[in-house]
């Protein structure tokens, strides 16, 4: 696909007529290297060019054709592009499944397939190469070159971008508006600017994706770039009637949380923050480690500058001792040395710059942040001056605070390659980024474990099918938990009993320490279908059975210390699956944590380390979860997952880990095609 380096293209739809989209992309386009050819039976010249009446009047090969006419109109003329073999399409025109127009778009996906066409859009706003001057948008600004590139499925938004780009200095290399996505989709677009040498930063803005492919190209391109994303659209639509505790926590925000986390993308929380984000990424070198060094000459931001580092696992180490002595012979006599370093508000350019060149030397410090408030004596823009001129080979970022005063430096800054904020916080937060991108970067996976895995799994399916299809057809806790086993988890021992004398037995046998369960009865402890140890066991069974009928699960009563976690699965866009503090307050609490399986036991890790009841399991008054233990399960089920494709949502909880092991008390699956 050689979308953005066309050497022909024809513009469907030119019109002499100005606030025309077909007017404005043919003006754009004349400076354009290679050749344009109008397309409009209306007129037989356009902007000086001659204009034709169909594309197949061309003579010449049509490498890239823009269509921007009505949306009716689209099929015919996307048919001629067929018949003259024109492999690249970007179709602005809008009036599709956007405005609930199905049956047009289907007709163009048709044609795409008849004539093997790559199409973006439609309702879209167009492609930019900057590096050979084509501007195929409606866009009436030409941003300046450089080696950021976008994705977007807002025109809005990239307009917003290729506006404020020349006050930071931001350079564009290329962009690319998706529209409905009826051909081309995000993972096509990526694996181009991954490979491409004239694009340093990918930014995307998504408000949808439907594109399976996403994930593994993302994550690929990550390594070798950062992807900066802003994702639009936060609903919890599909919670509120979830059976599940799964169904219920993972929404639609946490699926694209854990596609982005796990892909290694930086997410921007606001489009305020997504274009610091391209910013510092485009303008500062990788930041190794997490300790950074802020210089402030007010205390009190150089504390909110401190507390938000903590926020985001930033550390403040000490300076070095020789640090320490350089500080104090250019710093004011009882100046407190510390991190983060108050220099006084009567702090000069000159000041700023010898504490500052000192401090770079400081090999306990990987980034840093400079305050400035605009006090009586302070001089803003030479201070902004200084920080341009100094040497540096770490990431250095500013917030110079205030309004009118500081205007002027914060915006030389910007287009010098230095950061500048409106507050301490978002200096941190950019910086957290910066070290979280350098840590994706290094971030190891052993594959070979869910590998191997994975076919033993597999063949666990394949020699026990038939067996694994009644028991998932059956989905009752008993039979789900029989699944589980099957594929490693520990259960209980436990039985279905249909009478007394049956109960009789088995408890008997359990040493009459045992739990009583109705089957096919979701959230049991909220209407009353579970019994734990009870004294006699023949009435907790007439209680049951008389409510739930005389099916019921009898099983051993577990009287071990441990901490109770919810393991859980659930198929979207992609199979998604969860890990958390389980029980009964599952969904109070949320303390939940995704991920797209496979995953690896690296990765199953830092899932636990997300939680905050991690502590809880790594060790609390006098108690220690096995971590490898629920490492290990988390694995499994993600495996587990992926082989039982009839699987559509799966509860494990609680499953109780202990200090050595653990078991898994109740189970519940949602079947494909149940609701």
């Amino acid at each position: 696909m050689n979308i953005f380096n066309p050497k022909s293209i024809a513009v469907i739809g030119a019109t002499p007529k100005e606030r025309k989209a077909g007017y404005s992309i043919l003006k754009n386009l004349l400076k354009f290297k290679g050749k344009v050819y109008p397309i409009n039976p209306k007129y037989s010249e356009v902007l000086g060019l001659k204009c034709y009446k169909s594309i197949l009047d061309v003579d010449d090969k049509i490498d890239l054709a823009i269509i921007v006419v009505p949306n009716v109109v689209v099929p015919q003329v996307l048919e001629e592009c067929g018949e003259k073999r024109v492999k690249n399409v970007v179709i602005i025109s809008a009036g599709f499944s956007e405005v609930g127009n199905y049956e047009l778009e289907e007709r163009l996906k048709d044609i795409i397939k008849k004539y093997g066409l790559r199409v973006i859009g439609p309702n879209c706003f167009g492609i930019i190469n900057n590096n050979i001057d084509l501007n195929a948008t409606f866009s009436k600004i030409f941003p300046p070159k450089g080696e950021v590139s976008i994705i977007s499925q807002s025109g809005a938004v990239i307009d917003a971008i290729l506006d404020i780009a020349p006050l930071l200095n931001i350079g564009i290399s290329k962009v690319v508006s998706l529209g409905n996505k009826i051909d081309i989709q995000e993972s096509d677009i990526l694996k181009i600017f991954g490979s491409d040498e004239e694009t340093k930063i990918i930014a995307i803005y998504m408000e949808s994706l439907k594109d399976k492919r996403f994930f593994d190209v993302a994550k690929r391109v990550a390594k070798k770039k950062p992807i900066i994303v802003l994702k639009a659209g936060r609903g919890e639509f599909g919670k509120k009637a979830a059976k599940s505790h799964t169904g219920a926590l993972a929404g639609e925000n946490e699926i694209y949380e854990a596609i982005f986390k796990q892909c290694g993308l930086i997410k921007a929380e606001t489009f305020e923050e997504f274009i610091d984000l391209i910013h510092i990424f485009l303008t500062q070198p990788s930041m190794g480690n997490n300790r950074v060094g802020i210089i402030t000459n007010a205390g009190g931001f150089g504390v909110l500058a401190a507390d938000s580092a903590e926020l985001y696992k930033l550390n403040l180490p000490e300076f070095s001792e020789d640090i320490k002595e350089e500080l104090k012979k250019v710093l004011p006599p009882n100046t407190n040395i510390n991190n983060p370093l108050d220099i006084i508000g009567d702090a000069t350019p000159e000041r700023y710059r010898e504490v500052i060149k000192i401090l770079l030397k400081d090999k306990n410090l990987d980034g840093y942040l400079v305050i400035l408030t605009p006090q009586e004596m302070t001089k803003p823009l030479e201070v902004a001056k200084t920080l341009v001129e100094i040497k540096k080979d770490k990431p250095l970022v500013s917030s110079f605070i205030g309004g009118v005063s500081v205007k002027g430096a914060k915006s030389y800054l910007r287009k010098n390659g230095i950061p500048a904020y409106i507050t301490p916080e978002s200096g941190i937060r950019a910086l957290a980024k910066l070290y979280y991108y350098s840590k994706v970067k290094n971030r190891e996976e052993d594959l070979e474990y869910v590998n191997n895995l994975l076919k033993r799994f597999k063949k666990i399916r394949e020699e026990n099918l038939e067996i694994i299809k009644d028991l998932i057809n059956r989905g009752d806790e008993y039979s789900v938990k029989k699944l589980l086993s099957l594929f490693g988890f520990p259960i209980p021992e436990g039985y279905v009993v249909e009478s007394e004398e049956e109960l009789k037995k088995i408890a008997e046998k359990l040493n009459n320490k045992v739990v009583l369960k109705a089957l096919n009865v979701y959230h049991k402890t909220d209407v009353g279908a579970i019994i734990i140890n009870p004294d006699d066991v023949v009435e907790a069974y007439k209680k049951l059975s008389k409510r739930f009928g005389n099916k019921i699960l009898i099983e051993e009563f577990i009287d071990k210390k441990g901490i109770e976690l919810i393991l859980g699965g659930k198929r979207s866009l992609y199979p998604l699956i969860m890990v958390g503090l389980g029980g009964i307050f599952t969904e109070v609490l949320k303390d939940v944590s995704f991920a797209i399986p496979p995953v690896t036991k690296e990765y199953a890790l830092e899932m636990l380390k997300d939680l905050k009841g991690y502590k809880l399991i790594k060790g609390y008054r006098g108690f220690k979860g096995d971590i490898d233990f629920i490492v290990d399960c988390i694995v499994k089920l993600g495996i587990f997952f992926i082989v039982n494709p009839e699987i559509k949502e799966i509860d494990i909880n609680p499953i109780v880990v202990f200090d050595k092991g653990g078991v898994v008390l109740d189970a519940k699956i949602i079947k494909e095609g149940e609701n």
